[in-house]
């Protein structure tokens, strides 16, 4: 019953404002292709699946130089700083949402967040974002959603850009992509440069809040159609980090340089030996790796010196039949291997995982789309999972129709919650994977490092994979020549949380920590987008948020009484109100945005406004109760505005940008570090066309 009220009230709660949508019109908008929702092209008007794509058009008209920058501006997608800069969806965690290059996932999470920094927007020609869990197709990460960054465009011309970009904090960057027509085929290479001095936030700091850093990203494609039946795609990225900052020790200044590369390889060949029948298949190879090396300035001695490298090989077989006008069915196997070898890791360690899917798209008159569908994975670390899902659109009116679908999705143990054999030498606490716990704990009682127990070793069992069932139902349409409207309610359930807790007191003191699976946790609320085209050259649109989430284990403790707080006039120990539970930290309640763009195509001008709003989310438990309630605890609402303005001149040929994001200079340093202040940037780029196929 809780969990029907709950939804209600985040129903209830909704409001219809504004969202972002496409800077396109409205035929545009229909005719989009994307793939990322169902592994076939379908048009986005016909999805049964909340879609939002990000267009090359958007990505200019931002002025944004890296992904975390175009993400942060997108209706219900929230920014997150930890260990790295990460995205947070419906409610849910960096690391249950996955992030895709090209349909490939991108590997290198830092505990459990991949950092979007590592991506440039500047080859990038879309963005499909896929809200609500994709498990079902794509596996491991896709609980909450999947965010697919595509590159390969469909244009058949040749064409060259080199565009120079600097702005604040003395950050340059260098870019030249090219297009090359082939017959019967395209290649293409792009290459960036990125170079920032980072910045120093408050003061009498003893270390940079982001430290100086350079990065290198290459960048090739090879698309062939070798004949009417056959064509391929071969395509590389190499990506590379440098950087260098420092820290104080009781002991002197102490220098942190480190290294951190990206590498991916992949090859498509698709074959349809007749229009109804189409198979693909992919091989994907991935290589990550990082090198730190820590080192007291006097005397070079050294700190501390570590490295992670990890490995992804993933074969894959997809076919596409159309057994009738009304049935597509979508089946496909494929296999992981993936490695580990780090510092913090005794051994090489080894993930292999076994998948197949298979999908059917039923679609029963011109009203109805209909898929349902499903993945099982076999993994060698833990039990097998099953992911079904079944996604319904009906077109109720000529511009209106409804949308909703249910499924499972599932985040694996890492290596880290799995394999992790950490001793922090100058602090004396040890972390240890829970495969290591049955040899490493009695070693460490023989060594008489152990004093007790917190938990016997008999009630230690497999990690389980995280799991959620999500509901999501919601109604689009066109009301109005040039006017989209978007609303969508959902619900997640996730269980079987991995959660770190401490298993034993060390004689030093210290504590043994290990991971569990404990709680669950339940987000839910919904989203409202809107456009309006007004006349030729204008558009508005905007975007709101309602979202309430709840640790269901602490939500029924402060039910029974059982939590308590500090009464902020009398400074007693109290009972925590049920309505004074907040939820979980780092979420917000409200958030919205506003945007305003005017594009004039005659003069070449175009100018994009964006006003971005996030209200009060819980950040730290001062009180020890696990839930922000104090006022202190709570980093305050605030709002941000983003400027650009861009000039062709030279017949479109060159392209001068200002932009001035964050132009009220709002920050907090404490509590938001990604945020600097206000930022400027000027940009130059040359732009033309050659060689037609």
């Amino acid at each position: 019953m809780n969990k029907y009220l709950l939804t209600l009230a985040c129903i209830m709660r909704a409001g219809l404002l504004f969202a972002q949508t496409d800077t396109s019109n409205k035929q545009q908008s229909l005719q989009e292709i994307v793939v990322t929702a169902t592994r076939n092209e379908q048009q986005i008007n016909k999805v049964p699946i909340p879609v939002t794509v990000i267009t090359k058009q958007q990505l200019q008209s931002s002025g944004a130089l890296l992904l975390q920058q175009i993400l942060a501006e997108q209706t219900g997608l929230f920014i997150t700083s930890n260990h790295g800069t990460g995205v947070q969806m419906q409610g849910l965690e960096a690391e249950y949402t996955l992030i895709l290059l090209d349909g490939e996932p991108l590997i290198g999470r830092t505990a459990g967040t991949l950092d979007l920094s590592r991506i440039t927007v500047s080859n990038i020609e879309r963005i499909e974002i896929i809200k609500g869990p994709v498990s079902s197709l794509y596996g491991s990460d896709a609980l909450a959603g999947v965010i697919n960054i595509i590159t390969s465009g469909r244009s058949d011309k040749g064409s060259t850009s080199i565009t120079g970009r600097y702005g604040s904090n003395r950050t340059y960057n260098l870019d030249a992509q090219t297009r090359i027509p082939l017959q019967k085929g395209l290649f293409s290479f792009g290459t960036n440069y990125l170079n920032s001095q980072g910045y120093t936030l408050g003061e009498n700091q003893g270390s940079p809040t982001v430290a100086p850093y350079n990065t290198l990203t290459l960048q090739s494609r090879w698309q062939q159609q070798w004949s009417s039946k056959w064509q391929s795609t071969l395509s590389g990225r190499f990506y590379q980090q440098r950087y260098s900052s420092y820290f104080q020790d009781a002991k002197g200044p102490v220098d942190d340089k480190g290294k951190e590369q990206d590498a991916n390889l992949s090859m498509n060949v698709k074959h349809s030996p007749t229009g109804n029948f189409t198979q693909v298949f992919r091989l994907y190879y991935s290589r990550y790796a990082t090198k730190e090396d820590m080192l007291y300035r006097d005397d070079k001695s050294t700190y501390d010196a570590s490295f992670f490298t990890q490995q992804y090989l993933k074969p894959e077989y997809q076919a596409d039949w159309k057994i009738t006008p009304k049935h597509l069915l979508t089946a496909g196997t494929g296999y992981i291997h993936e490695t580990v070898s780090a510092t913090r890791y005794d051994d090489k360690m080894a993930f292999n995982t076994g998948y197949f899917f298979l999908q059917e798209n039923w679609k029963p008159g011109d009203k109805w789309n209909i898929l349902v569908g499903g993945r099982f994975d076999m993994h060698n670390q833990y039990p097998s999972q099953l992911s079904p899902k079944l996604s319904v659109s009906y077109q109720f009116l000529p511009q209106w129709r409804v949308l909703g679908s249910v499924g499972r999705g599932y985040r694996a143990p890492d290596f880290r919650q799995l394999y992790l054999h950490f001793n922090n030498a100058a602090v004396g606490y040890t972390v240890l994977g829970t495969k290591l716990l049955s040899t490493v704990l009695p070693e460490m009682q023989t060594q008489g490092q152990i004093k007790q127990l917190d938990i016997s070793l008999n009630q230690l069992r497999e990690l389980d994979a995280e799991s959620s069932w999500s509901y999501n139902t919601g109604i689009q349409g066109n009301p109005w020549t040039g006017t989209n409207v978007r609303v969508n309610f959902f619900y997640n359930r996730v269980n079987n949380l991995i959660d770190t807790r401490a298993i034993a007191e060390k004689t030093n003191g210290q504590r043994v920590y290990s991971y569990i699976n404990v709680k669950s946790i339940t987000t839910c609320g919904a989203e409202a987008e809107l456009s309006q085209q007004l006349g030729k050259y204008w558009q508005l649109a905007g975007g709101y948020q309602y979202l309430r989430t709840r640790d269901n284990e602490l939500f029924d403790q402060v039910k029974n009484g059982q939590v308590y707080t500090t009464d902020p006039v009398t400074r007693e120990t109290r009972v925590l109100k049920r309505s004074e539970y907040f939820g979980l930290f780092n979420r917000s309640h409200h958030t919205a945005n506003f945007k305003v763009s005017y594009i004039q195509p005659r003069y070449g001008i175009d100018a994009y406004a964006r006003v971005l709003y996030r209200s009060k989310y819980g950040f730290t438990d001062e009180n020890g109760n696990n839930t922000p309630d104090l006022k202190s605890e709570f980093v305050p609402g605030y709002a941000t505005v983003n400027l650009s303005v861009a000039k062709y001149l030279l017949e479109k040929r060159l392209r001068v940008q200002v932009t001035a994001d964050n132009l009220f200079n709002y920050s907090d340093y404490q509590h938001i570090p990604t945020m600097p202040g206000r930022l400027y940037a000027i940009t130059l780029g040359w732009f033309f066309q050659h060689g037609d196929k």
